[in-house]
């Protein structure tokens, strides 16, 4: 975990798409001396974690972002790259955040397999169940999170490092233990889907639910019995409480029919057809009149606005929206 081979080529991933941030510029400008002196600080146990610089982003909802250090944040990949590579086999395939081949898109398609065979193609009545977990990265225990690691990792020395990023940042203490861990971390991502693991596990395994997805903390129960799916709530509820010290979010907790559509990782699922969620089509559009009007003035130039425009197209292509991405091409095709 700690030779250079692995540190180089963590740097290699790291730097996708930051080469011209300048934090990363100043590490890369002694990158030899930089990763030499942490690869002998992680192999002696010398390393610490530095603090991390807190700031704020709307995407579309406030979020609290903590940012460590670049030469944090390559033992971060590290320590991400070396767990999932071990450890992604054994989680769910419906587990569908922060990994290889999965995704919004892959969820979507997959959900829409499962309303075709639990409706047997609309002949009988689908009911899910959506649940989201309330304030998820914030209430992760410390505890918890490093007992579950323990169950899958035997090497002593590759743990210490992996306990230092962890006790690197809490939201508070409380008499369980320290609870929280960043948003900013692509480590917290992989956390995440080790510690609702559990929940998956409990919800395939015990509750035997076989039409189930998890998408980070969001996820989904499909069923023909609407009381079944009340059911549930009460005992994913004890689960979460006694086990992971987790609560559902009252607010994100519904029940929809089919007919209704049914609300997923940002589109609206019917027997027959998707769209997008209205809130993400009216965060698109606002977006894409901002980045053209930036292109008018001169701010960006025709290949940027090209390719925020495809991209938008290309998040719609996954569901029934001709319409909007006429409209859209019509407005904000810039490609000479």
């Amino acid at each position: 975990m700690t030779s250079l081979h692995q540190l180089f080529q963590s740097w290699d991933q790291f730097k996708r798409k930051k080469r011209k941030r300048e934090d990363v510029q100043y590490f890369e400008r002694h990158l030899e001396d930089n990763i030499f002196q942490l690869q002998h600080d992680l192999a002696t146990l010398q390393y610490k974690h530095a603090s991390y610089h807190q700031f704020y982003v709307t995407d579309p909802k406030q979020r609290h972002i903590s940012k460590a250090s670049v030469r944090d944040r390559l033992v971060h990949q590290l320590v991400y790259s070396i767990l999932t590579e071990e450890l992604d086999r054994k989680f769910i395939f419906h587990s569908l955040s922060c990994r290889l081949r999965k995704g919004t898109h892959v969820g979507v398609t997959q959900l829409q397999k499962m309303i075709q065979k639990i409706s047997t193609n609309g002949k009988l009545p689908c009911f899910a169940l959506k649940m989201d977990i309330r304030r998820f990265f914030d209430t992760v225990n410390h505890k918890i999170l490093k007992v579950l690691l323990r169950k899958n990792i035997q090497d002593n020395q590759a743990l210490k490092i992996i306990d230092m990023i962890i006790d690197s940042f809490k939201i508070k203490e409380t008499p369980e233990g320290a609870v929280g861990i960043p948003l900013g971390n692509v480590t917290s991502q992989f956390f995440a889907n080790l510690y609702l693991h559990e929940l998956d596990d409990f919800v395939k395994q015990n509750l035997r639910e076989k039409y189930y997805l998890r998408y980070c903390d969001d996820f989904i129960i499909l069923s023909n019995d609407e009381m079944h799916l009340r059911y549930l709530i009460l005992t994913i509820q004890e689960f979460l409480q006694t086990q992971l010290q987790l609560e559902l979010h009252p607010k994100k907790l519904m029940i929809r029919k089919l007919t209704q559509g049914i609300d997923f990782v940002g589109s609206i699922l019917f027997e027959k057809y998707v769209i997008t969620r209205t809130r993400t089509k009216k965060r698109m559009k606002h977006r894409l009149k901002e980045a053209y009007e930036n292109y008018l003035i001169g701010k960006i130039d025709a290949t940027s606005m090209d390719q925020k425009l495809q991209s938008y197209l290309g998040i719609l292509s996954h569901a029934n929206q001709y319409t909007l991405s006429t409209a859209l091409k019509n407005a904000y095709w810039v490609r000479k």
